[in-house]
């Protein structure tokens, strides 16, 4: 890894303790009072914040670091190193999740009233928990980034492959599982993602609590349907999936109820399985820098010119996508806002 950038603001941990579900351990980098815009980020299965930490860190991001400041939340129980969920522990469904976040950005000091300007970046489960909130919250949400956004209910043979991985979840890791982490986020071609896949290896035998992502998993397998409340979403939003994903199709299919298509965007990233974080970071700072730079909201980033084009949807209005290089992790303090009585 290389030094450390230092125009990369550093981590901060904030846990925000809620009644129904205990901790939110959320990580804040940047300036609370200086930036009037905050990019919210939540994570997929089988991830937490780390995953945005070292796609901020990577040099084509530093200049959205320093445009805005980003609030990266985790699920319950998804941090890195995560004791056990109280036994009897009941995980709260996608809607639960979303409707937290209000609360949430309330004690990390983004209330309603100061006007931030929230833009959404989530993937797979964290994406349909922030679209849920753009749903009930839409005064709140200026823009949506959604990487492999699924709106729709789990198919059967989703369903029945997250049961299968489940058994013995309880005991630890298992190769069952881990086969369904990169299924859901490389598809069929984890043979060619060498690379990333040691990323999750690593990840889920080393920082994830097993019991507790289990948990997570089965409130994403029991999400409910969502496409008949997207039809009158007005927000802007930029959707980008894989060319070779498995959620091609339901990515898709949420574009076709996309409302405002005159100021939102399909990117279907060539050569990449489905985790475009890992596959082609650059591509996707860059097509989310053209993005809010369309609408308005940020400026004033210069971009490094690629004699490659990017594969998006017919309504897309941007051009090319830039370039950028590597990462590295900024490291997190704790500071504890909020008032204890929930689980952990």
């Amino acid at each position: 890894m290389s030094a450390e950038h230092s125009d990369v603001p550093e981590a901060k941990l904030e846990e925000v303790w809620t009644e129904k579900w205990g901790a939110f351990h959320c990580y804040v980098q940047g300036d609370k009072e200086k930036h009037k815009k905050v990019c919210v980020t939540f994570h997929d299965i089988g991830l937490n914040h780390s995953a945005y930490l070292k796609l901020i860190s990577q040099p084509v991001a530093h200049g959205l670091a320093t445009k805005m400041c980003f609030v990266h939340i985790n699920a319950p129980g998804q941090q890195d190193n995560a004791e056990n969920l109280k036994d009897g522990y009941v995980y709260p469904t996608m809607q639960q999740l979303a409707d937290e976040i209000p609360y949430i950005l309330e004690q990390l000091g983004f209330q309603q009233d100061k006007k931030h300007d929230i833009i959404g970046l989530g993937e797979g489960a964290g994406s349909n928990v922030l679209l849920r909130f753009a749903i009930t919250h839409p005064e709140r949400m200026q823009a949506l980034v959604l990487l492999e956004c699924t709106a729709t209910s789990a198919s059967f043979a989703e369903w029945g492959q997250e049961k299968v991985a489940a058994w013995n979840m309880d005991k630890g890791m298992n190769k069952k599982v881990e086969n369904y982490i990169l299924w859901h986020h490389l598809g069929n071609h984890t043979k060619e993602k060498l690379d990333v896949v040691h990323e999750y290896q690593e990840s889920l035998y080393k920082r994830m609590n097993a019991k507790n992502l289990h948990l997570f998993i089965d409130s994403f397998i029991n999400r409910n349907n969502i496409l008949d409340k997207l039809d009158a979403v007005k927000i802007p939003m930029l959707l980008i999936t894989g060319s070779q994903s498995p959620h091609l199709k339901d990515v898709d299919k949420m574009w076709s109820h996309v409302h405002n298509k005159r100021l939102s965007n399909l990117l279907k990233a060539e050569d990449v399985a489905g985790d475009i974080k890992e596959e082609d970071p650059k591509k996707l700072v860059e097509s989310m820098t053209y993005f809010l730079q369309g609408l308005g909201l940020i400026s004033g980033i210069s971009m490094t010119r690629l004699g490659r084009s990017a594969s998006l949807g017919e309504t897309s209005r941007m051009a090319s996508i830039e370039t950028m290089e590597d990462q590295d992790k900024p490291r997190p303090h704790l500071v504890r806002v909020g008032s204890q009585g929930g689980h952990e």
